[in-house]
């Protein structure tokens, strides 16, 4: 039966569909929240020191476990604080709450202190949007909330005007949250259609994004059964072990040339839970059948020979009986022949022996491969730290690997690796930052100690925005305003009350890297990498070359007039 403030009927509402944590910053508006949190056993209540870091720790929980993240600030710059990381979330599909604080009812509109126009300012990044204007609205308000973010996998959004929230509610009797647990599998006739064209194919390659987690056991089974090499999103990364003798690596910029192979010489490509937005990479010349959950992201990719709705474990579970055992392995070999080779160079890469520093970011990668437990979960910086992720680190056993995957924002590894182990504080959680993302939002590593999460901040120091000089080269542009001072960043990890290692030598970074894994406690690993080691695309596009060559021109002359 609901009833009390406000705020204690939205933590009612939600208490069955949300996760423990509620993060954020208190103030103003929503103290009547930390009242309701002091008394309520369900929620424990995480104060982190900018509120951007609550949203993309609480999108963080909700994109590993799929439950509602929550998050909470106050009026105004604390509401806007928010929204990059709710932008994270939208953009990756998390189902989120934000709750705000907003200026009394009657000084709305009247450009009152702090006063925002908050139901304009998150329009655009909610599936749910509501200011409550009155306690009568209550619980009702708080249970479409919370029941619009898990049915959408979005962001809702409740603005709690500062004397709404102390407001009681009435006995208004039992309303609770409605979440589908059904399963979705393509008509009869669909899946008919499907194994038809996979039958009449010589050679099929599957794809899979982060539609087909929890999918492993059959993705597997139908590769088995046709013989298919299994390339995968950067989301997808996590669904096979990269050891499997059908995994071939993944597509694009951050790809492999096994998986470059696999798409690009198949008869039919399947893809399997993925929306995989770089239509330039998927082939032109192959039969493209895609099946996913989300009706909307049927085709916007690329032309279809066929389309299908459905969750990827029960439709390949009712398809794998309709379509028949390949025996030609040619495909598969040719595959598996191009990852070993990839494979050799990427080892050679990473290989530290008789390299003098700086250290190259492969090889911090691959020690962390190394000595990371075979239950870590990973979470990878925006910038060069996703092509190293991608390439070095090897998905096994139970590993997980979060970033911000479509909206690609700075500074999400740290936030999001304290979600990450709030969840669990016993599995390891390694945080690959760059020295721009980490150096945003290291203020937050005192939240790290604060709640006792054994995080491991590994920073990839190379002095620059690593990627984006990239870019300018491949651009033709002189690489220019993006060097970056910066402290040593295992002091200020020790300064903040954790501890700090500091790597410059390639000879100890092995040893290093181990050690600081297997510290307690939060610990800020702080390794000195070449600024100059290039994030090569499995394969050279002949512009991004003649880009390159123009940009050290540029770079000489000017070097050359000082």
């Amino acid at each position: 039966m609901a009833k009390g403030t406000v705020f204690q009927t939205i933590l009612d509402s939600i208490a069955p569909v949300a996760q423990q944590h509620v993060w954020g910053v208190m103030g103003d508006a929503i103290n009547p929240l930390a009242d309701a949190l002091r008394t309520d056993d369900r929620f424990e209540w995480m104060h982190v020191r900018h509120e951007e870091v609550a949203a993309f720790a609480a999108g963080a929980q909700a994109k590993l476990n799929g439950k509602l993240g929550v998050c909470a600030g106050t009026v105004g710059p604390g509401a806007i604080h928010l929204l990059n990381g709710l932008y994270d979330a939208k953009m990756d599909h998390a189902p989120m709450l934000a709750i705000t604080g907003q200026v009394p009812r009657t000084e709305i509109g009247s450009d009152y202190h702090q006063e925002v126009n908050l139901d304009r300012l998150f329009d655009d990044v909610c599936v749910y949007n509501q200011t409550v204007m009155s306690a009568c609205q209550m619980p009702r308000l708080g249970v479409l909330a919370a029941q619009s973010a898990m049915a959408n996998s979005g962001v809702s959004h409740l603005s709690i005007p500062s004397d709404v929230g102390p407001e009681k509610i009435k006995d208004t009797g039992v309303h609770r949250v409605f979440v589908s647990d059904s399963e979705v599998v393509p008509a009869a006739v669909h899946l008919q259609e499907i194994a038809k064209a996979i039958n009449e194919s010589s050679t099929v390659t599957l794809m899979v994004g982060w539609g087909a987690r929890g999918s492993t056991k059959e993705v597997l089974a139908l590769a088995e059964k046709l013989q298919a090499p299994v390339v995968h999103s950067l989301k997808g990364k996590a669904v096979i072990d990269q050891d499997n003798p059908y995994w071939a690596g993944g597509i694009g910029l951050l790809g492999t040339t096994g998986g470059v192979e696999a798409v690009g010489h198949c008869e039919t490509l399947v893809l399997l839970g993925t929306d995989y937005p770089y239509r330039q990479f998927l082939p032109d010349n192959a039969k493209i059948i895609q099946i996913d959950i989300s009706a909307q992201r049927i085709g916007r990719r690329c032309d279809l020979a066929i389309g299908a709705v459905g969750h990827i474990r029960p439709t390949l579970e009712a398809l794998l009986p309709l379509v028949e055992t390949k025996i030609d392995g040619t495909h598969l070999a040719k595959v598996q022949k191009k990852k070993a080779s990839y494979e050799k160079k990427m080892v050679k890469k990473g290989d530290t022996t008789g390299r003098k520093a700086p250290i190259r970011p492969q090889a911090v990668a691959r020690s962390i491969c190394r000595h990371a437990t075979d239950s870590a979960v990973f979470i990878a910086d925006t910038g060069e730290l996703p092509v190293w992720m991608a390439r070095h680190i090897h998905m096994k056993g139970t590993r997980d690997f979060l970033m911000s995957f479509n909206h690609a924002s700075m500074a999400n590894a740290m936030p999001q690796a304290l979600g990450a182990q709030a969840l669990d504080k016993k599995r390891q959680v390694v945080a690959l930052c760059g020295d721009g993302g980490f150096s945003m939002l290291m203020g937050d590593f005192i939240t790290a100690v604060t709640y006792e999460l054994p995080i491991k901040c590994v920073i990839f120091n190379n002095s620059k925005l690593g990627l984006v000089k990239m870019e300018m080269e491949s651009m033709g542009y002189a690489d220019w305003g993006i060097d970056l001072k910066n402290p040593n960043f295992a002091e200020c990890g020790i300064a903040m009350g954790g501890k700090g290692i500091r790597i410059e030598d390639p000879a100890d970074l092995d040893a290093g890297i181990k050690r600081a894994l297997e510290m307690d406690g939060p610990v800020v690993v702080d390794v000195v990498t070449d600024p100059n080691e290039l994030t090569m695309p499995p394969e050279i596009m002949p512009a991004r070359g003649f880009g390159f060559a123009l940009s050290k021109i540029k770079e000489l002359a000017v070097s050359s007039s000082v």
